[in-house]
């Protein structure tokens, strides 16, 4: 090892004492044995042999979340990850120095081992990444966001999930489950305008574990570098957006999803767009289906009941169900083709199956990815206990995004359902204004319905880390601002 001068251990007998290299050990060493991604570190090998290339390389791991089905969520799910970080040489007397910035990736303990070009491991060392968080900005207007990003998180449970706490409230947490430890939050700046204090917990069930910096087992949060920031609301230029959505991406069907055709044939289903909102407009095409036949477009949308856990009665379930007269019914030309333009209807998000029908037996499938909308917000203003009315349509079906979560002023209110109520159209709710007079801001956030697994529990609680980390889909946030009058 190398001491706190960085003198390895055991070099100056190496080649003092007449022993040759070959006799002696490897020795590979870092500079430090633990630190933070950004920190650059010293990888130095002894008592190698001489004049040789060698790889070093990275062991780790690269995480997904495991999902049965496009729908069911696992739990995160991690792999082996190797990855050759530098090439270096050897002197004479089988020795180098090689500097290694950490790159991103997820915490705790990683090997780092030496191999020839006959993938013969000739020594190795571990250097241990600590999770660390860093907030972008001190100081944003009302309405606006504070950023935070996490670094070094996961994969262990117990490091895996970050709560995050506005002035003592739970807004949600993050996790870096499919960004190599990367997490990525946009809090909101909350009034009234002053300061205010965003804290970073950490807890594998989820909400804070208050005895993080006191009594842990595990130490202090970031092994004691901030995690506690306070920040400035200031008064915003202009009134904030009364209502507004992160941006959309561009998606494709889940084929997994589309119905099962009654025959197999050359006929083929295409939609131009693949995905978009309710309302949008596609076009419908269809080829090698027979010349001069009717041809019956079928839309479908998945709809059922999934109660959570044991509570679930055994035949429960979600499948797709024709909805009539949502498509038109059409005749194929000489060439066997046809082509026609439909509006989108307000329905559940995810996946829609599409399907092209002949004398009531499904011949081609396609899909559309529906995307969400707002569709109503009222009113924008009101005094204490004025009823507030959203409506979302679009919302999907799957456990990753049928239960968008409600957070209030950064302090998490509640949760809603897609597959709720009478309508299954659009999710409707409606909360009460509270505070003091002034601006109050309303955040939705993707969730997790029901995990398989049991830790960490990531489950009905606000993923703030939605963008870069939820499972299958980037699924965009909902915001929205009231004013409590006098």
């Amino acid at each position: 090892m190398a001491d706190k001068h960085g003198q390895i251990a055991g070099e100056s007998a190496a080649s003092g004492d007449g022993q040759s290299a070959a006799n002696t050990p490897a020795t590979v060493v870092v500079s430090d044995e633990k630190g933070y991604v950004g920190n650059t570190i010293t990888i130095r090998g002894r008592n190698l042999p001489a004049n040789e290339r060698l790889d070093v390389r990275w062991k780790s791991v690269q995480g997904e979340w495991g999902i049965l089905e496009a729908h069911e969520v696992v739990g995160p799910q991690y792999a082996p990850r190797t990855e050759t970080i530098a090439t270096v040489e050897t002197d004479e007397s089988g020795a180098f120095d090689e500097s290694w910035t950490v790159f991103e990736d997820y915490g705790g303990d990683h090997r780092i081992e030496l191999v020839t070009a006959d993938e013969e491991v000739v020594g190795q060392t571990e250097f241990e990444i600590i999770p660390h968080f860093e907030l972008e900005n001190t100081t944003a207007a009302l309405g606006e966001s504070f950023t935070l990003r996490g670094y070094g998180i996961g994969p262990d449970i117990m490091v895996n999930n970050y709560p995050v706490v506005w002035d003592n409230g739970y807004v949600g947490f993050v996790t870096g489950v499919v960004n190599r430890g990367t997490a990525t939050a946009d809090i909101r700046a909350v009034g009234p305008p002053g300061t205010h204090v965003i804290q970073v917990w950490r807890s594998h069930l989820g909400i804070p574990f208050l005895q993080n910096d006191t009594q842990s087992p595990y130490g202090e949060v970031s092994d004691g570098r901030k995690r506690v920031w306070q920040v400035e609301v200031t008064e915003p230029d202009e009134p904030p957006e009364t209502a507004w959505m992160d941006p959309l991406f561009e998606e494709r069907p889940i084929d997994i999803h589309y119905t099962e055709l009654d025959e197999e044939t050359d006929a083929s289903l295409d939609i131009t767009p693949e995905y978009g909102q309710p309302g949008t407009t596609a076009i419908i095409t269809g080829t090698d289906f027979p010349a001069y036949e009717e041809v019956n477009l079928h839309w479908y949308r998945y709809d059922g009941h999934e109660p959570q856990g044991k509570r679930a009665p055994p035949d429960h379930s979600i499948s797709p169900q024709l909805k009539p007269d949502v498509l038109p019914t059409l005749t194929t030309d000489s060439d066997g083709q046809f082509q026609t333009e439909v509006t989108i209807p307000k329905d559940v998000g995810s996946t829609h199956p599409i399907a092209a029908a002949i004398g009531g037996r499904e011949v081609a499938v396609t899909g559309f990815m529906m995307q969400p909308a707002i569709e109503t917000f009222s009113p924008t203003s009101g005094p204490v206990g004025t009823e507030i009315e959203i409506e979302l349509t679009g919302v999907g079906w799957t456990n990753y995004e049928t239960t968008p979560l409600f957070v209030y002023d950064n302090d998490m209110l509640g949760y809603s359902c897609a597959l709720s109520g009478p309508e299954r159209n659009k999710l409707r709710t409606v909360l009460r204004a509270t505070g003091e007079p002034g601006w109050h801001f309303i955040d939705v956030y993707p969730g997790l319905f029901n995990t398989k697994e049991d830790d960490p529990d990531y489950e009905l609680k606000p993923h703030l880390s939605y963008l870069d980390n939820h499972p299958i889909r980037p699924l965009p946030g909902f915001h929205f601002a009231f004013e409590v009058t006098e």
